[in-house]
């Protein structure tokens, strides 16, 4: 199991909030964009920047202050 899975899988309980559970899903989508960025060839450029573009829009769903920077 992936690192960031098992942490995910560990802290994802019934008592968790709803912020909490967006903060989860944000640390597993990370692990999941960098992965791509990390492993696509330079051919896959278009693929590491959806995921890059994915991973903004979702940082500003989790924390809307951001959305100001």
């Amino acid at each position: 199991m992936f690192g960031i899975d098992l942490a995910v899988s560990i802290m994802d309980g019934p008592d968790l909030s709803e912020q909490r559970r967006k903060e989860l899903a944000l640390a597993w989508l990370m692990a999941v964009a960098i992965g791509t960025m990390l492993y696509t060839g330079e051919s896959d450029s278009d693929i590491r920047v959806e995921a890059a573009k994915d991973l903004i829009r979702e940082f500003r769903h989790v924390y809307p202050e951001t959305r100001e920077i």
